[in-house]
């Protein structure tokens, strides 16, 4: 005799069989795709990096050159200036002693006018004495 039970049970244990592989594969599929797109995630993330990073080395690289263009240039203002307040001190000097001695020079006008009216007026003594002498 033969169990018509046996047949069915592994027609279904072999369809069990089946959906366990089918499930199995269906989930090593999931996760080969899981660990590809993480990979792919992961490279996106890795050069995106790469290339910020380079990016942003490269604008400051730009920026210290612009910088030490501008410091130099500056630099070179400075010194210019330093020149001409160099210069402006020497004429400021020069006009003080000039300054000076015309003051000097002055002082000895103003001594010189003084005497000279001193002595106009020592003459207008002497024309009012000789104004009121009689003719001779």
């Amino acid at each position: 005799m033969v169990n018509t039970k046996n047949i069915p049970e592994t027609d279904t244990t072999r369809m069990d069989a089946k959906k366990k592989k089918s499930k199995a594969k269906k989930i090593l599929i999931n996760i080969a795709v899981f660990i590809v797109s993480a990979g792919v995630w992961c490279a996106a993330a890795y050069y995106g990096y790469i290339y910020a990073k380079d990016y942003i080395d490269t604008s400051i690289r730009n920026v210290q050159q612009q910088n030490a263009m501008n410091i130099q240039q500056l630099t070179e203002r400075m010194e210019a200036l330093s020149q001409e307040i160099a210069g402006l001190r020497e004429h400021i000097e020069e006009a003080d002693s000039t300054i000076s001695s015309s003051t000097s020079v002055q002082r000895r006008i103003d001594d010189k006018l003084e005497d000279l009216e001193d002595q106009l007026e020592d003459l207008e003594r002497a024309l009012d004495i000789l104004k009121e002498a009689p003719n001779v």
